[in-house]
């Protein structure tokens, strides 16, 4: 537990207080306890000995024993109550009552030697003489003697008792027969007394029972001080302990929060306010993993679109170099045989040469043109496609048959295996695909080498493959075949042929019939393949090599 943590200060304030408090309520007790005790005990013996009063002299005012019923004054109390008779003589007839019923008489005779001692006094203070019956204990005897005592030797209680019926009551502290000073409380009250002689009531109770408490208490407390003390101290740890643990797990997962680690959430469930501060830090790191998240994934999206602005603004340097490139040679010669032609220069087979190379030159600059507005028109969406149902190995066979005898391909044969599978698609489009791609494949096979189509049948479509033996693709060219723009030739030679805009536009028109294509390395030369979906109906036969 650290000095300056919450934690600490927590226990240290709580303990403070807990210790306090305790200590001033054991000092509070220790101090005012017996004082208010005995008030409240004497408070509580002055008015059921008035009632006792009472009672007697409206039932027996002229009876001179204590009757049964005083044992309820007597009991709660540790008392000891007497009626006193006196007379003029100086005896005195003492009745004692223990709240058996029966009666206990004491004469007692007071010598007048001993009247000296209190000058005014009614009576002299009393010595005992040889009692009727004792059938009493001594310690209650000396309770009553002396507090009779007491009252006789002051002479101003006894005239407010005898003279002016009135009653006295004070408390006294006597040496009894078992050795012990014990603390008494004494009442004396008038129940008919006339000229200082009569019957007066008496009552003697004992505080020592409180006192004994008391005592005992301050030994006890020494112990229960120190057991209290360790229990509140276990307690406020506890409790310290029981406050400041979620707010150290709020406090961690906040740590995680600034570092921008928003996985782990609190885990507090609570319905106090510590639990609400942890729903808000849940919700405010889901909000905050989810912004993150959000900016994470905004932040990639910008840099693979800066990326591929960057190759894109790479490819179109690339593009304008190419197409330069391309253009230029056609232009050179169209312009070059454009002015022999001006200037007759040849004769007429020359002429009809010229103007074959300028047609020539002038389809090769239209179809670049062509293929870039295509691809444009794509790119953009503005093109639509004209979708009909068409056999489709149709198709690849007259086109495998126009490009075999198209001069440029160098006599290489195609090698056909074809199924008679129908596929709704836009014939045209298609048609652009298998020409870009034949065309593609027939530059890149060696003069000794074969390139070929297969159809495979799959699940609901009908897989075209265009192959071709040759030089593979490097692999990290291969994720960057279909972009627009590109050439894994760059030397840019016109007898490698094409723009880098061809596989560009065949991902267009695939795309648009949402098919599927790839390419790939074979073990001798390269693939390139594409999915069209397929009227699976139809069974499907094999044709043989196609070969002119």
């Amino acid at each position: 537990m650290k000095w300056k943590s919450i934690s600490f200060k927590l226990f240290a304030v709580t303990s403070l207080v807990f210790i306090g408090c305790l200590t001033i309520m054991m000092l509070l007790q220790l101090a005012f306890f017996e004082p208010y005790y005995v008030r409240e005990k004497t408070g509580g013996f002055l008015r059921d000995f008035e009632q006792a009063r009472q009672r007697f002299m409206q039932e027996t005012p002229d009876e001179h024993t204590v009757p049964a019923y005083f044992a309820n004054l007597e009991e709660p109390y540790y008392a000891t109550t007497a009626i006193l008779t006196l007379s003029r003589s100086g005896d005195l007839l003492v009745s004692v009552g223990k709240g058996n019923g029966k009666d206990k008489f004491l004469r007692l005779r007071a010598p007048a030697s001993v009247n000296e001692r209190n000058p005014g006094a009614l009576y002299s203070p009393l010595l005992p003489d040889l009692p009727t019956i004792t059938p009493f204990p001594d310690v209650e005897m000396d309770k009553l003697l002396a507090g009779l005592d007491q009252w006789f030797q002051n002479a101003e209680r006894q005239r407010k008792v005898l003279v002016q019926a009135e009653q006295v009551s004070f408390f006294m502290d006597v040496q009894l027969t078992t050795d012990s000073n014990r603390r008494q409380f004494v009442v004396i009250a008038p129940l008919n007394v006339r000229n200082g002689e009569g019957t007066v009531l008496a009552a003697v109770s004992s505080l020592q029972p409180v006192g004994d408490a008391v005592s005992a208490f301050r030994g006890f407390y020494s112990y229960f001080y120190l057991l209290a003390a360790a229990g509140a101290l276990l307690l406020v740890l506890l409790y310290s302990r029981m406050i400041t643990r979620p707010l150290r797990l709020l406090n961690n997962t906040a740590l995680r929060m600034a570092k921008l680690d928003f996985r782990e959430q609190s885990g507090i469930r609570r319905s106090d306010e510590i639990g609400s501060l942890s729903e808000t830090l849940n919700f405010l790191s889901e909000n905050l993993n989810k912004a993150l998240s959000e900016l994470q994934e905004a932040n990639a999206k910008l840099q693979e679109d800066i990326e591929k602005e960057k190759r894109l603004e790479r490819l179109r340097r690339e593009f304008v170099a190419g197409v330069s490139h391309e253009l230029k040679t056609p232009i050179s010669l169209i312009s070059g045989f454009a002015e022999a032609l001006q200037d007759n220069v040849g004769d007429g087979k020359k002429r009809d040469r010229y103007a074959a190379v300028i047609r020539e030159e002038t389809s090769r600059m239209a179809g670049i043109v062509n293929d870039m507005l295509d691809l444009t028109q794509m790119e953009t969406g503005q093109y639509r496609l004209v979708l009909d149902d068409f056999r489709l190995d149709e198709l690849v066979c007259h086109l495998a048959e126009k490009l075999q005898d198209h001069p440029g391909s160098g006599g290489k044969r195609i090698e056909l295996q074809l199924l008679p599978v129908a596929v709704r698609a836009d014939r045209f489009r298609i048609e652009q695909v298998l020409t870009n791609l034949l065309g593609n494949a027939i530059r890149h096979t060696p003069d000794n080498g074969r390139l070929g189509i297969r159809m495979m049948l799959e699940a609901k479509s009908v897989r075209t493959v265009v192959w071709n033996e040759g030089e593979q693709i490097p692999e990290d060219e291969l994720s960057h075949i279909w972009d627009h723009f590109y050439r894994v030739e760059k030397s840019r030679e016109r007898d490698s042929g094409g723009t880098g805009i061809g596989l560009a536009i065949v991902r267009q028109i695939l795309q648009l019939h949402n098919g599927l294509y790839e390419v790939r390395n074979t073990a001798g030369g390269v693939e390139f393949s594409f999915s069209l979906p397929a009227d699976g109906s139809r069974t499907w036969e094999s044709r043989g090599n196609l070969r002119h």
